[in-house]
């Protein structure tokens, strides 16, 4: 399980993008609504986003108005998921990232706990396109319903750590723990792929991993730029591999 959070000024872009009323997403069949957290139900993302800029209006100077997070669990646990498991999910990730107080190497306090269990949160189901593998979009006020601003001083490590912290509880693999497992075998399943092509082609390569096991999901920007791909294997283990920033 892995995940990523993000302070970000363009709040009502993110909003249109995790909910599916953007135009840049091109398949919004495969967004599941979840849940809401201290605002009226059944709000457009332009309703979701003007409930949230009303969150922040005594603290004008807050550039950054909201948080976007991004989890990914590992395929094989979520299989069987109900809209109930994915809220408590999200319920529980929420918990596991407040908790913490990240300080330096000399102790020094670099990021205060936070409370997006506290404030208002809008949170969407996304299936990719090519390999269904499911994982949840989050956005979140930068002000809880106390008033107080939700800091965002690494965030990002924040959030590794919830995952973490997470999937361990449930007695899911961390993503460290594939990492470690994973990635020496894969390396080795693709550069032998490599080696047996003529000539380099994703084509090519695709075939050769196929007769591994594995099957290949090319990953493209909004310019059908190829940033990644992602190898799920023929069993339960989930393999991801970059080549750069990998579309959401």
């Amino acid at each position: 399980m892995i995940a990523n959070a993000k302070a970000v000024a363009h709040g009502i872009r993110a909003m249109l993008y995790v909910s599916g009323e953007s135009r840049n997403k091109k398949h919004p069949e495969r967004i599941t609504h979840i849940c809401d957290n201290f605002m009226l139900q059944g709000m457009d993302a332009t309703g979701i986003f003007t409930e949230m800029k009303f969150a922040t209006m005594n603290h004008p100077n807050i550039k950054n108005n909201v948080i976007r997070m991004e989890i990914s669990p590992a395929m094989e646990h979520t299989k069987d998921f109900t809209l109930e498991d994915w809220q408590q999910l999200w319920q529980d990730f929420a918990a596991a990232f407040d908790i913490q107080e990240i300080r330096d190497k000399d102790g020094k306090v670099v990021s205060a706990q936070t409370n997006i269990s506290g404030s208002k949160s809008s949170i969407w189901l996304h299936e990719e396109s090519d390999s269904g593998i499911p994982h949840l979009h989050a956005i979140v006020s930068r002000v809880d319903e106390n008033g107080s601003i939700n800091n965002d001083h690494a965030i990002h490590l924040r959030a590794q750590r919830a995952a973490e912290m997470l999937a361990r509880h449930r007695g899911w693999a961390t993503a460290q723990h594939i990492h470690e497992t994973n990635i020496p075998k894969v390396s080795a399943d693709c550069m032998e792929a490599l080696r047996e092509l003529d000539k380099w082609s994703w084509d090519g390569y695709q075939e050769r991993l196929a007769a591994k096991g594995y099957e290949l999901y090319l990953r493209k920007d909004k310019k059908e730029v190829i940033r990644g791909y992602v190898l799920p294997k023929a069993t339960r283990n989930s393999r991801h591999r970059n080549l750069g920033r990998g579309a959401t």
